[in-house]
């Protein structure tokens, strides 16, 4: 006879309704405000704010880059929490033939077979199945409605608690950037910096934004499995990669 078990994530505390991430977002507003006011003062749309006195002047400088520096934090806390938050939802299901993970439309699945064991994710909860060459993991949230009874029928088919220095663990957990994707990003920075340099020549700032468009493209077309599990990260990194390589054109054409 067939054992089925469907575990259902819970709301979490990541990116809902009470959570962590919204207060991210409200201060990193506030803060955002208050670096633009900064900055509008300093390039003189605001003629209010255009103190004579070299203190005044200096806190006006301060509010620009302090408030732009920790919006820049917060946006970034912010995302990390939505991610955590979207890969926390969804159900875990524990059957005869394995464990399979829903995620909205997206499942993903490893037979009893293919999993050497599992380690504990302490920094997002849960526990992540690891899996045996050329399988991906699985992430076994602590928000299920029946987190234990989950990892209990887990461990009841034999599958252990891998150490950290297994090697399995390495080669899955601390994947690192390849030297291609290396140089591209670097590539990709160094090409936005030229282009967007008013002391750099023209010839070189037209092959700085075209090397840009270049890798914006490559970007956008590169398939990384990893982020499967969060279908909006795809959305916005384009929206991001958009929105710089329309303000490098804008900004190129009123420094040309």
């Amino acid at each position: 006879m067939a054992v089925m078990a469907t575990y259902i994530a819970e709301a979490d505390s990541y990116a809902g309704f009470g959570s962590t991430g919204k207060y991210f977002g409200y201060f990193g507003l506030a803060a955002g405000a208050v670096g633009l006011t900064g900055w509008a003062a300093i390039d003189g749309h605001l003629p209010g704010l255009q103190p004579a006195d070299a203190g005044d002047q200096l806190l006006i400088a301060a509010m620009a880059w302090v408030g732009c520096g920790l919006f820049a934090i917060m946006a970034v806390a912010v995302l990390g929490s939505l991610m955590l938050s979207s890969k926390s939802r969804g159900t875990v299901t524990v059957d005869d033939l394995g464990v399979t993970r829903q995620i909205g439309e997206r499942s993903r699945m490893l037979r009893w077979v293919e999993i050497e064991g599992f380690v504990v994710t302490p920094l997002r909860g849960g526990v992540t199945l690891i899996p045996r060459e050329g399988r991906r993991t699985i992430v076994i949230p602590r928000f299920l409605d029946d987190y234990r009874g989950c990892i209990a029928g887990i461990k009841a088919r034999g599958v252990k608690n891998l150490p950290p220095d297994n090697a399995q663990v390495r080669r899955v957990v601390r994947k690192k950037m390849t030297w291609k994707q290396a140089i591209l990003s670097y590539a990709g920075i160094l090409a936005f910096t030229l282009a967007s340099n008013t002391r750099e020549s023209h010839t070189v700032r037209v092959v700085g934004l075209v090397s840009c468009v270049g890798y914006f493209a490559w970007v956008a077309m590169t398939d990384n499995p990893e982020l499967e599990d969060y279908g909006w990260v795809r959305w916005s990194g384009g929206a991001l990669l958009a929105g710089m390589l329309a303000w490098l054109v804008r900004h190129m054409m009123h420094t040309w």
